[in-house]
């Protein structure tokens, strides 16, 4: 199954069982953003759960349609440069976020091109999209998750479709399969010895700051991955996942989050690498 196909079952299991998270975030060339967009506001509940899309023939998806439906609102830059997505479009979604949708139940606030907004304005909306209220979901386009603040990707949940080139997204190599897992049950097993142990004699003792940053961005993808999983109940057929998102509260998701980038931000100030690792670990269950 490729990423397209994947994406569109997680949306599909998604409208179907009613389960929306507060903040998405679309990679590269999509179309997902409106699907669904249209899908949330869509007024026939008994089709989204029988066949995860929206009805496509109620008066909200009329509207949605044809780009007039009032609960979604999009929101993208003035032009193509990195700093066009002007400040003041930022204070209009705050401001507006908390009024009760229109017409739907949900509220759709769909920024497009995020790379093109000041880390400032970024940071402004991290409050809104950590916390939205239950009524609002935001999905947010970029040309690359590379290009946006860590704070702002932890929050959401995120696909990378495909685009005919290799997808952004890579598995964890076999030398960190390990590792990641002992890391994140560390709930089930105190003894963070072993674990330190393995982490210095596993192949990261040698490893330069490059690869300590990509070790943690598949520790982040895991956490993608779990909390996916524990939205959709994707996981009936992969055990360790299952135990994965029985540790795991979303709460306890974005603290780790949280966490990650903190030592990621770290590294990049030169921080010794084995102390910024021993850190980290030590920081877990704290």
């Amino acid at each position: 199954m490729n990423n397209n196909e994947q994406a569109a079952k997680i949306i599909k299991d998604m409208l179907k069982s009613d389960k929306i998270p507060g903040a998405f975030i679309f990679e590269g060339d999509s179309m997902f953003e409106d699907i669904l967009a249209r899908a949330i506001v869509c007024s026939d509940s008994d089709y989204k759960k029988n066949h995860g899309e929206a009805c496509g023939i109620c008066e909200s998806c009329a509207k949605a349609i044809k780009n007039i439906h009032p609960d979604i609102i999009i929101s993208e830059p003035d032009g193509e440069g990195s700093l066009s997505f002007h400040i003041d479009k930022v204070r209009d979604i705050i401001s507006g976020l908390y009024l009760a949708p229109n017409e739907s139940d949900k509220k759709v606030y769909i920024i497009k091109d995020m790379q093109n907004m000041t880390p400032q304005g970024q940071n402004a909306l991290l409050k809104s999209i950590e916390e939205p209220p239950p009524f609002a979901v935001f999905i947010i386009t970029v040309t690359s998750s590379d290009l946006i603040l860590e704070t702002v990707k932890s929050r959401a949940v995120r696909f990378v479709p495909d685009s005919g080139k290799e997808s952004a997204k890579k598995d964890a190599p076999p030398i960190y399969g390990d590792l990641i897992r002992g890391i994140l049950t560390f709930g089930e097993n105190p003894d963070k010895l072993a674990v330190y142990q393995k982490l210095f004699s596993g192949g990261l003792e040698k490893a330069d700051k490059t690869e300590i940053l990509k070790f943690y961005s598949y520790l982040e993808n895991t956490l993608r991955d779990i909390m996916v999983a524990k939205i959709f109940m994707s996981y009936e057929n992969d055990g360790d996942m299952k135990k994965l998102v029985n540790l795991y509260s979303i709460k306890k998701i974005l603290n780790l989050s949280k966490k990650i980038h903190k030592y990621k931000a770290d590294l990049e100030y030169n921080i010794n690498i084995r102390l910024n690792l021993t850190s980290f670990l030590s920081s877990l269950n704290t």
